[in-house]
């Protein structure tokens, strides 16, 4: 049995994802424990006036045991129904940290954040160390980022996988200091093996590459309040291992970086760089930030990144009046064609406002945003037949008042929001239409002592668009009652909302939901839902139709 045991844990140490664990508090976990939950359920379904959008019966069976051993969860999840068959045990995409004082290992499936141009976030299959004694800031991974997936022409492009070349790589993190004050250096070096596909893809897109990255990542604060954070990095990117080498590429003083990735005609050096500096006091901070990426910036330890993108942006919160009253609002500016290599440059600006005020009571938010673009010229002047110049205001707020006492509490909330599209070319502007304005007032009611609750509100939108208007308004109302001390759940509701399409009653459409749950024991509950939806449709393109549909559910813990 301790055999077993011991199998189980090694395989597992190797395959899982993301589970981490203090050794040092192993000596309180139980050795092995078991939860989790079954559960089945079954409904029906039957439509009038359109095709079925499901089967008329329906049943679900599905699980989802838990193994636990020294406080590390192995789950699992089966599912059978009448559409669906799977069982998934998740060992091979998980991975295990133990941690004992200032080190931490990692195996099996991990995803690590060295810094934002660097290591961020890509999951590899392999192995790490941490180290962080006093303010020695040591990390080393190395792992499989990408698993070689061969080309299948017989699979139709819809259901094939795409093809991709084995990749592996490492990352090294060195640096001194603690997480609020530090400076750290970190090197990522990852390449595809060529020969892990038998065939060459028929896509020109995928050919095999190296990548080596090199960043500094700092974070640190000076005189109480103030703290600068910056990360900067350096991509060395060969795009195809296969393309033409430079013939007498002199590097001088820097030629080991030959020996250490492959350069030739796709290799590009690439940049990325942020930085902010805030002020921090206990009413109120402000912060400047800056960001550039580079067109077509990557790394191999990341997914995806915003290129060929410039940021500037100030924001700022203030407190007033013991905390009650808050007013937060930052401004940005953000271009693209940082090379001055394309045929025009988009030049956009973001701001927002935000206000609110709250008592116990009752309170108020207020939030305004302002999203512009223009472009300029780049390469070539831009037609104004083509130009883009748009700003875009939206305004939201929220009004909310309450009654409270023991017997009964009221509350009421207003949400309303405008939105609006401002097209500045005057050749554009007649088929760039878009407006919008939403109003909602809620009501609710609670009788705690009843353990009763209702609850209404009313709602209504208008849309405005280059060929029409569409007002969409109508009603819900809601009531909830528990009985039996809590074991019995009974709660309905039912809208009505209607449509108008330039003045025209386009339908409505009725809603109702009936639902209720019971707690049999203290490990088995079950629930019914049953739901009526009729759609009267006055528009000759849409048919009017009515459905129902009802569930039955039993679900057990253990």
């Amino acid at each position: 049995m301790k055999r077993t045991i011991f199998m189980f844990l090694l395989l597992s140490f190797v395959g899982m994802r993301v589970l981490a664990q203090d050794l040092g508090q192993i000596g309180s976990q139980k050795p092995i424990s078991f939860s989790g939950s079954l559960g089945l359920g079954v409904g029906t379904y039957s439509v009038n006036g359109i095709p079925a959008r499901q089967r008329d019966f329906s049943y679900i069976f599905n699980g989802a045991p838990t193994l636990s051993i020294y406080g590390i969860s192995f789950p699992f999840s089966v599912v059978v129904s009448d559409q669906q068959r799977s069982y998934t045990q998740p060992f091979n995409q998980y991975g295990i940290s133990p941690t004992y004082k200032w080190a931490t290992l990692h195996a099996g499936w991990r995803s690590l954040e060295f810094s934002p141009f660097t290591l961020a976030g890509h999951n590899f299959l392999g192995g790490g160390l941490e180290l962080n004694p006093g303010k020695l800031r040591f990390g080393f991974i190395y792992g499989r980022f990408n698993k070689a997936i061969e080309e299948d022409l017989n699979q139709p492009l819809a259901l094939a996988q795409q093809p991709a070349y084995q990749r592996t790589g490492y990352s090294v993190k060195l640096g001194v200091g603690t997480e609020q004050n530090h400076v750290d250096l970190i090197f990522l070096k990852a390449k595809d093996k060529i020969s892990s596909l038998s065939t060459t893809p028929s896509s020109l897109t995928l050919t095999p590459a190296e990548n080596m990255v090199l960043g500094i990542s700092s974070k640190f604060g000076f005189l109480k309040h103030f703290v600068v954070d910056l990360d900067l990095s350096g991509s060395i990117y060969t795009r195809n291992l296969l393309s033409d080498t430079v013939k007498n590429l002199k590097l001088d003083k820097i030629g080991f970086i030959k020996d250490i990735i492959t350069l030739n005609a796709s290799t590009q050096l690439l940049t990325a760089a942020q930085t902010s500096i805030g002020y921090n006091a206990s009413n109120y901070n402000v912060k400047l930030k800056y960001r550039r990426v580079d067109p077509d910036y990557k790394s191999m330890g990341a997914y995806y990144f915003e290129t060929d993108v410039q940021n500037y942006t100030a924001e700022g919160m203030v407190k007033l009046m013991k905390g009650q009253l808050q007013l937060s609002g930052s401004f940005g500016l953000q271009n693209d064609n940082i090379l001055h290599d394309k045929l025009a440059r988009s030049t956009r600006k973001i701001g927002s406002i935000n206000a609110s005020f709250n008592r116990p009571a009752y309170g108020v938010d207020l939030r305004y945003t302002n999203f512009g673009i223009t472009q300029d010229r780049g390469l070539n002047p831009v037609l104004d037949m083509f130009r883009v110049s748009r700003t875009n205001h939206n305004l939201s707020t929220i009004l909310r008042y309450s009654i409270n006492n023991e017997d009964m509490v009221h509350g009421f909330i207003l949400v309303g929001n405008l939105q609006s599209l401002v097209d500045l070319n005057e050749l554009t502007k007649p088929n760039s239409k878009s407006n919008s304005r939403t109003v909602n007032f809620s009501y609710q009611l609670d009788l705690p002592k009843k353990s009763f609750g209702v609850n209404a509100n009313v709602n209504y939108t208008v849309a405005e668009v280059s060929f029409g208007k569409t007002i969409f308004y109508g009603p819900t109302i809601g009531v909830n009652q528990t009985l039996d001390k809590g074991k019995l759940g009974l709660n309905a509701a039912l809208s009505y909302q209607l449509q108008r399409n330039n003045r025209i009653d386009a339908g409505n459409i009725i809603n109702l939901n009936l639902n209720g749950s019971y707690q049999i024991g203290k490990r088995d509950a079950a629930n019914v839902a049953l739901s009526y939806l009729k759609s009267n449709s006055k528009d000759s393109t849409l048919p009017s139709f009515n459905e129902i549909r009802s569930n039955l559910g039993i679900v057990h813990s253990f």
